[in-house]
């Protein structure tokens, strides 16, 4: 990394977006904190010393100079896409989930979920670099362990499918979690479409 006199580290807090870049040990650090895509705002202690300032406000700033001194202020959208906007269109993707609905007892995908099973086939093939994570659940009709079996060979059937899409296969995590995890509570051997699912996670 080439330092320069000046470099800037934008922040945007934890949830909401955080993207850093490093700064030479002399140079000035500016951080900018920056509202979610929901509009909300969380907060960022930067700290000088033992000293803390608190952001907490969208498009609060805060400089800590090599001066040891600690100036805040305000920013604007398009000085953050100025100063930022290479960064920021450098960022990977945010993850993305899918939730599968089964036949019962089986691992066919429903007929409602078949739209969702295109959508996660275009998500896949439009991103550079595809990590996913593949859990299958089951509902608490049958046997414990034959529904660890069932979840796995869920999550194993989707996996499947992707690899036929052209998905390296290590770059596919599939699990099953059986009735461990339902979406809706329910007694046992009682039926619940919900919690006979496949949650994907595409990173």
């Amino acid at each position: 990394m080439i330092c320069k006199r000046r470099r800037s580290i934008l922040l945007a807090a934890v949830l909401l977006g955080l993207l850093l870049t490093v700064s030479c040990s002399t140079a000035t650090t500016r951080v900018v904190l920056l509202p979610d895509k929901d509009g909300t705002t969380g907060a960022i202690a930067v700290f000088k010393g033992k000293k803390a300032t608190v952001l907490d406000s969208p498009m609060a700033t805060a400089e800590v100079g090599a001066w040891g001194g600690v100036d805040t202020g305000m920013t604007s959208p398009a000085q953050v896409r100025s100063e930022f906007g290479p960064a920021m269109a450098a960022q990977p993707p945010e993850p993305i989930s899918f939730v599968l609905y089964f036949e019962e007892g089986t691992t066919v995908v429903m007929p409602e979920s078949r739209g969702t099973l295109r959508a996660l086939f275009a998500e896949v093939a439009a991103r550079q670099a595809v990590e996913v994570q593949v859990t299958g659940h089951t509902d608490t009709v049958g046997q414990r362990e034959d529904n660890d079996l069932l979840s796995t060979q869920r999550a194993e059937t989707i996996k499947q499918m992707l690899i036929k899409k052209g998905l390296r296969a290590n770059f596919i995590r599939a699990v099953g979690r059986g009735e461990r995890q339902l979406l809706i509570p329910t007694a046992d051997n009682v039926a619940e479409l919900k919690n006979r699912r496949v949650e994907v996670i595409v990173r």
